[in-house]
C-alpha cells in the first residue's frame, strides 16, 4: 500500500515518484528464461556489496513499544518482537491514505477486496473507491505482503512485478536484511523496468497517525534512482491492519511522505 502507496498501495505513477525504476530496454523482448537469468545475476552481485544497517531506533518513554502486550491482547501475529506471518485485512475494511506527492491524487481510498487463488499463489485483493480516474485492483502475494501488480475493472492488467516486490519478508525482526530485485512490466506501452537493493528492518516503532496508533514494523528501502544518495526511504507496515501505514522518502529538508489517514472497518451483518 506505500503499496502500494501499499502500499502501501501504490500505483504505475507512484512508482515512478518513490521506487527505485529504470528503463531497461534490452529486456523489453526478452523471455522469461532471460529475464530470470539477469534477475539471479542482479541479485548476486547485490549480494556481494557491503550493507550498512541502522541501529533500532529508541522511542521515548511514553512511545515504549509494548510488543508483547500487542501479540497477547489483539491476537495480532507477533511474538517477542517478530512478526511471524501475514495476516490479510478482513474484506470491506476501507483504507484511505494522504499523501504531498505531486504525481498522486492527495487522498486515495481502496477497499480490501477478500483473497483468491491464482495458480500456486494466493493474492490479497485491494480494491479503488476514491481519489483514481478508473477502478484499478492491487494484487499482493500473502506469503509475504509482495506487490504483484496492478489490473483493472476488466481484469486486465495494468503492471506487473516478477518476482514480487519484496518489502517484507516474513517473519520478520530488527536486524533483519535481504536483496529485493524485481522487474515491472507496463502491459500498456510493453516497457519493462527493474529496481531494487538492499531492504533492511529497523524495528517496531509505536506511531500516532491521523487513522489512530499503530505498532508498526519500520522497514529501510532502497534510495530510487535518480534522487541523490542522501534522499532515505523507509516503510512502516501495521500487522494488526494488513498494509503499509506510512512511507516517507526525503532527507531532512524535503520529504515525500504517504500515511494512513482513515480505516473504515468493514460493514458488520
Amino acid at each position: 500500500m506505500l503499496a502500494r502507496i501499499s502500499a502501501a498501495l501504490l500505483l504505475t505513477a507512484t512508482l515512478a515518484a518513490c521506487q527505485n525504476t529504470s528503463a531497461v530496454g534490452s529486456v523489453e523482448n526478452a523471455t522469461a528464461d532471460e529475464i530470470d537469468t539477469v534477475e539471479t545475476a542482479s541479485i548476486e552481485a547485490a549480494a556481494d556489496q557491503p550493507a550498512v544497517l541502522d541501529g533500532p531506533e529508541t522511542p521515548p518513554a511514553d512511545e515504549e513499544t509494548k510488543t508483547a502486550a500487542l501479540g497477547k491482547d489483539t491476537g495480532d501475529p507477533v511474538k517477542g518482537g517478530v512478526i511471524t506471518h501475514y495476516r490479510p485485512p478482513e474484506k470491506g475494511t476501507v483504507f484511505t491514505w494522504r499523501n504531498n506527492w505531486s504525481t498522486l491524487p492527495p487522498v486515495i481510498s481502496y477497499v480490501a477486496d477478500g483473497t483468491l487463488a491464482k495458480g500456486d499463489k494466493t493474492y490479497v485483493r485491494f480494491k479503488s473507491v476514491k481519489g483514481l480516474d478508473q477502478t484499478t485492483f492491487a494484487y499482493y502475494d500473502t506469503g509475504n505482503f509482495g506487490l504483484k501488480g496492478y489490473r483493472d475493472s476488466r481484469d486486465k492488467a495494468l503492471t506487473t512485478f516478477k518476482p514480487v516486490e519484496e518489502r517484507y519478508r516474513f517473519p520478520m525482526k530488527a536486524g533483519d536484511k535481504w536483496v529485493m530485485q524485481w522487474k515491472m512490466k507496463d502491459h500498456n506501452s510493453g516497457k519493462i523496468s527493474q529496481g531494487g537493493g538492499i531492504v533492511t528492518v529497523i524495528g517496531i516503532e509505536r506511531l500516532k497517525l491521523p487513522a489512530g496508533v499503530y505498532q508498526a514494523m519500520k522497514v529501510k528501502l532502497p534510495t530510487p534512482a535518480g534522487l541523490p544518495r542522501q534522499m532515505v526511504h523507509y516503510v512502516w507496515f501495521a500487522p494488526a491492519l494488513g498494509v503499509t501505514v506510512k512511507e516517507q522518502i526525503g532527507n531532512g529538508k524535503m520529504t515525500w511522505s504517504q500515511i494512513l489517514e482513515k480505516v473504515e472497518p468493514a460493514a458488520k451483518g
